[in-house]
């Protein structure tokens, strides 16, 4: 019997793979991605005592539980702590007084639609409770959520070390110091931030619980991972969940201008929706 590191991901095989990842996820993966996906999947071959790729597709199919385990591998996870400085600078300076100024008795509902393991959630709560500090009477709720199960209880427990708030760190040291506590070698999360946060799975390509709920959604470098259509599909469903004239803000590589969607340019990663049809 050869060993799964002795056996090659075919192209028949590796054809039934990519087509598996885009129906689960709608991740549009090239036969380029070969590697990242032997390297991704033959660790749990190993661990399952399969014998090549196409015996682990056999196995998903009679192994519904494995189903979650297979989208775990094959998506790729990366985020920090105030990734991407712009977007930080219109939530604090311009969205959030003037959403106050226009809504002083509601409480500001949030979400974060690609969460992985909860860098950016709780980056939007920490600038939040900075908010609150100023403004007494500011209330607000983030969901936080994703297709990988293995990234929400990362985010759930939200404590962090590494690369993930490195610049977090030394760019906005009192900042830093008022919202994470030191927890052995990591650093967790302040309770009070941690409070107002939920997270649960939820697969872009599936309707929203909430409709017309939320005021501002993030769902920033996941589009760049699916093809135009997918991309009207996920934004169907996500202006479903978004208030009339709500906020969506995207990735630094990602565009809508060339979509049918219902979200108008306000400027460079922020959209706003402008109702329930599609409008070019």
């Amino acid at each position: 019997m050869n060993s799964i590191e002795q056996v090659d991901l075919e192209s028949p095989t590796l054809e039934l793979v990519l087509n598996l990842v885009h129906k689960l996820t709608g991740i549009s993966m090239g036969v380029n991605k070969k590697t990242l996906i032997q390297g991704r999947l033959r660790p749990r071959i190993r661990k399952l005592g399969l014998e090549s790729y196409a015996k682990y597709l056999d196995y998903l199919n009679s192994n519904k539980e494995e189903i979650q385990v297979f989208i775990n591998l094959v998506t790729t996870n990366e985020t920090s702590f105030f990734r991407t400085q712009r977007v930080w600078d219109y939530f604090n300076k311009d969205f959030l007084a003037s959403w106050w100024a226009a809504n002083p008795r509601k409480s500001l509902k949030i979400w974060s639609g690609a969460s992985s393991s909860g860098e950016e959630v709780y980056t939007i709560g920490i600038c939040c409770e900075e908010f609150k500090l100023k403004n007494p009477g500011f209330t607000y709720q983030i969901l936080g959520s994703d297709i990988s199960t293995e990234v929400l209880v990362i985010a759930d427990r939200a404590e962090y070390l590494g690369r993930s708030i490195e610049a977090f760190k030394t760019s906005n040291r009192i900042l830093f110091d008022r919202y994470m506590q030191p927890s052995g070698d990591m650093f967790k999360v302040h309770y009070e931030v941690k409070a107002k946060i939920r997270f649960e799975i939820h697969n872009l390509f599936t309707l929203p619980k909430e409709r017309n709920h939320f005021d501002i959604v993030f769902l920033r470098n996941v589009l760049i991972y699916f093809e135009p259509a997918d991309i009207e599909k996920v934004l169907a469903n996500l202006s479903k969940a978004i208030a009339n004239q709500g906020i969506l803000i995207i990735g630094e590589s990602e565009s809508l201008n060339s979509l049918k969607t219902n979200f108008k340019y306000k400027q460079p990663l922020v959209y706003e929706k402008i109702g329930d049809s599609f409008e070019k």
